[in-house]
């Protein structure tokens, strides 16, 4: 995305809704969101990850465009966060740059346990380090999504008047648009629930140091779906029982960090694009002794016709493409 553009729109969807927004870039520079939308997807329509309903989804994209208003052919950034995207922190020899792409792509597969022929791979340099040996090396975070997904996605999108320009991690495009808001010099845990995955990523001094994709568990898989598919009829009990699994996993993650670097984080933020955040926030709280807090962001595009809670990963997926 070399090209300069002054519209984008960032698309991020999940097993029950999609939503998008689309930034424009004003003449002085700034960000305006001029257009938005959100669908339900219907239950079936996603399975495990994948799109087991191609012409229910297209039909759904058509309606998200229409609804919308969306420029048409305005690049489109699609982000993806599922069991079929895989997300690994891991260290490689420092190689010229023309040459690194090939190190990686060889030896990803000692980093991810699926064939790395069966995904489209991608990485972030995060920083270049010496080891202990003082030999340089590079530290990336790896991306992996599985091609069949990527193939089923595209697909949909083919046949309809999006435009896609790239498909990028959704959670991610979240980390982004957090650490906008992060303080430098605290070290922060990222929380992320979807009804599909959790996510854990670990942030120091603007550095990913660790990063965690966690499908859901079968004995949580009930109530993750209905915390986000009927937050208002979700009981304490349900609440608590996906409250168990996230502090099962968030208590594990800090204890690696910590003994593996030796820092200690000093907050965790959460999200949970569902009207039952604050609830799992509450019951969160009440046990992790790490403090847990819901950050506000991109507050500066709220306006009479559009709240940006629930949408910051779709914002950032936007400005990935307005930024160039």
């Amino acid at each position: 995305m070399a090209n300069k553009v002054n519209s984008a729109i960032g698309i991020e969807y999940n097993s029950h809704e999609i939503k998008a927004v689309e930034l424009v870039k004003k003449p002085d520079g700034t960000l305006a969101v001029t257009a938005f939308s959100k669908e339900e997807i219907p239950e079936g329509v996603m399975l495990e990850g994948m799109i087991s309903e191609p012409e229910t989804f297209t039909a759904i994209l058509k309606d998200l465009y229409t609804n919308g208003g969306f420029t048409e052919k305005a690049p489109v950034v699609v982000g993806v966060n599922n069991e079929n995207v895989i997300l690994r922190y891991a260290t490689f020899p420092k190689v010229p740059d023309d040459k690194l792409r090939s190190v990686i792509t060889m030896q990803a597969g000692d980093f991810i346990p699926v064939p790395v022929m069966e995904l489209g791979l991608d990485y972030v340099v995060v920083n270049e380090a010496v080891d202990d040996d003082d030999q340089p090396i590079v530290n990336v975070l790896l991306i992996g999504a599985r091609t069949p997904m990527l193939e089923n996605l595209i697909g949909c999108f083919n046949d309809t008047q999006f435009d896609v320009m790239d498909i990028d991690s959704s959670f991610l495009a979240w980390c982004r648009a957090t650490m906008e808001k992060a303080v430098p010099d605290e070290i922060y845990g990222f929380l992320n629930l979807t009804d599909d995955v959790l996510n854990f990523v670990v942030i120091v001094e603007g550095d990913i140091k660790m990063v965690r994709s966690i499908t859901i568990p079968d004995r949580a898989v009930l109530d993750v779906k209905k915390v986000f598919e009927n937050p208002a009829e979700v009981t304490e009990e349900e609440i608590a029982s996906v409250v168990d699994f996230m502090y099962s996993e968030l208590s594990s993650s800090i204890s690696y960090f910590q003994m593996q670097y030796g820092f200690q984080i000093n907050k965790i933020l959460l999200t949970a694009s569902t009207a039952a955040e604050g609830a799992l926030l509450e019951a969160l709280n009440q046990k992790s002794y790490v403090p847990v807090e819901i950050p506000k962001l991109y507050d500066e595009y709220m306006n009479n016709n559009f709240d940006p809670v629930g949408y910051s990963g779709c914002i950032s997926l936007a400005k990935v493409a307005l930024e160039g």
